[in-house]
């Protein structure tokens, strides 16, 4: 049934994901390796995260969707809405949930979101899978439809999305110091032994880029997911991970700290101090601390536009005591289903 939750098989690595998309970098870098020609005509400059519960009001509500948007160089805007997919067995209607997707966001768009004559912005449905089973679903809904005849193919409806299949991708044609090609190289990492040789050469690499802020997103995808793939093998290498003193995650997480301490990021100060001192699993908790802070901050940006700033200041007391996606994503419905500032309010205070 339409709607209907799918069970999520392995959680935790669905969250190891999210860390990545919820960053600006990984997104920018997944649209220079994948988009082809499109990224070419991105300002990737105006590169923003939107609340994934803008899509999913009546639909299968997800933690791993995610909406950003982007504007074109020469003006207008396109909708990135990026779906992670890690169902052991392909979705085959993936392309009818893109287009329930594509005409949710559609729908809630304000007239101040529109073109000049009304025109409705692009929208680009990119599913980024790691499942075992290669892909096999039609990635254009117009295939989902049964032979018509000739004179009816123009009202058949086209939509495509763009599909990225992690442990497909060719690493040799990316670049190295590209986010999803790290990311593709952990996920096809034959062995336990292998995994550490990568986690090995990770802090160069991730320094090359200059990309201090995923280091907490691999640290934490590193030793509580991509472990877990090798059994027996697999939880040693988490343990060696973890209890190396001098070995090659401290040396990731010695990095990040003075690159906290060069350009003083208090987020990577106290995060990377904090995981060093009271070990990872305090530093993944402050990672999704953060993470729901964003959350927070972007609902408060959408009824502020939505309301004006004056409900957004009264609404922030009580995002402050939500700490849960789910009472967020809730909250984020809200803005777009009441129709006045006092309806909303009432709503959010259970008033």
């Amino acid at each position: 049934m339409p709607g209907k939750r799918r069970p999520r098989e392995n959680p935790r690595h669905d969250a190891s994901y999210k860390n990545f998309f919820t960053h600006s970098r990984t997104v920018a870098d997944t649209l220079r390796a994948a988009a082809g020609e499109l990224a070419r005509l991105l300002d990737f400059d105006t590169l923003e995260q939107l609340p994934a519960s803008f899509v999913t009001e009546h639909l299968d509500q997800r933690h791993t969707d995610m909406l950003w948007r982007i504007e074109f160089t020469g003006g207008g805007w396109v909708y990135i809405l990026i779906l992670l997919e890690f169902q052991s067995t392909v979705d085959h209607r993936m392309a009818l949930r893109m287009m329930d997707y594509t005409d949710a966001i559609w729908m809630r768009l304000g007239r101040e979101d529109l073109g000049p004559r009304g025109e409705y912005p692009l929208v680009l449905p990119i599913v980024i899978y790691n499942g075992k089973p290669p892909w096999t679903a039609a990635t254009d809904v117009g295939d989902l439809i049964g032979p018509v005849p000739e004179e009816l193919l123009g009202y058949r409806p086209r939509l495509r999305y763009l599909l990225i299949e992690i442990r497909s991708l060719d690493l040799a044609s990316l670049p190295r110091d590209n986010i999803l090609a790290m990311i593709a190289g952990f996920e096809q990492a034959p062995t336990a032994e292998a995994l550490e040789e990568l986690a090995g050469s990770l802090g160069g690499r991730v320094e090359a880029i200059e990309a201090p802020e995923l280091v907490g997103a691999f640290v934490a995808w590193i030793t509580h997911v991509l472990t877990q793939r090798f059994g027996t093998a697999g939880r040693e290498l988490q343990r060696k991970l973890r209890a190396e003193e001098e070995g090659n995650m401290s040396t990731l997480i010695e990095r990040a700290r003075k690159w906290g301490e060069e350009r003083d990021q208090l987020w990577l100060q106290k995060g990377i101090e904090q995981g060093i001192e009271r070990g990872i699993e305090r530093g993944i908790e402050r990672e999704r601390q953060a993470s729901i802070q964003r959350e927070r901050e972007l609902v408060a940006r959408m009824a502020s536009r939505r309301f004006g700033p004056g409900t957004a200041e009264q609404l922030m007391p009580v995002l402050e005591r939500v700490s849960d996606p789910e009472g967020i994503a809730l909250i984020a419905d809200a803005v777009v289903e009441c129709e006045t500032a006092e309806e909303f309010l009432r709503k959010v205070r259970g008033d």
